[in-house]
């Protein structure tokens, strides 16, 4: 276990909350968004943005930059190395890379999440990141390009039909299953249900809430 790396790693996604959970707190219950980013995540694209605005996006780029700096010396890091928690960390913190946000999600910031995919992979494969970890930056990639998702795992795969959630009528459950299978994740069915009922889609995965 690196303890020093896995103290870093925390730090930076407490950091990475505690900005964000700032930011919500100024930002009000409601508000018009005046792009596509819905709000208040709109705010974060402001031209001369207030101080708890700055923040998110100074910790934020501040963190991906770490992140490429980790990684351009060693794989991704799994349990083995930063325990449990400091993996879930160090999704954060590429989770936000390719925020919906244009001032976060930049395509440098895009691009350098694309790159981070063979990394998961191999971790996925050595057991030491979650499989989810995985397939939610993938989706985000596809989100990002207007492409349909290969694991269906964000909210953004789901509709409701007659007050019913349901796999968007676009998507393939067959291939999308299939995909869940070659990275270990169980069918979009037993998402669905765990969705229906209100309860995290894969309870053993710890991951935090989606990119915004």
């Amino acid at each position: 276990m690196d303890e020093k790396l896995r103290a870093e790693v925390l730090a930076r996604a407490g950091a990475d909350s505690d900005a964000v959970g700032a930011f919500l707190a100024t930002a009000g219950p409601t508000g018009v968004s005046h792009s596509e980013v819905p709000w208040p995540y709109s705010l974060l694209e402001q031209d001369d943005p207030p101080e708890p605005v700055r923040r998110v996006l100074t910790v934020v780029h501040d963190n991906v930059e770490w992140l490429r700096g980790v990684l351009a010396e060693r794989a991704w890091p799994g349990r083995s190395v930063v325990g449990e928690d400091g993996v879930d960390a160090f999704w954060l913190i590429l989770q936000h890379a390719g925020s919906g946000v244009p001032t976060i999600g930049t395509p440098d910031n895009l691009a350098f999440q694309a790159s981070c995919v063979p990394l998961l992979q191999d971790a996925v494969r050595a057991g030491e990141v979650h499989p989810r970890h995985l397939a939610h930056v993938v989706d985000n990639l596809c989100l990002r390009s207007n492409q349909p998702p290969d694991f269906a795992v964000l909210n953004t795969s789901f509709v409701r039909e007659d007050g019913e959630l349901v796999l968007r009528p676009d998507l393939d459950a067959d291939v999308i299953d299939q995909n869940r299978a070659q990275i270990g994740l169980l069918p979009v069915s037993v998402d669905l249900d765990r969705r229906r009922a209100g309860h995290p889609p894969d309870a053993t995965d710890g991951t935090r809430p989606e990119p915004w």
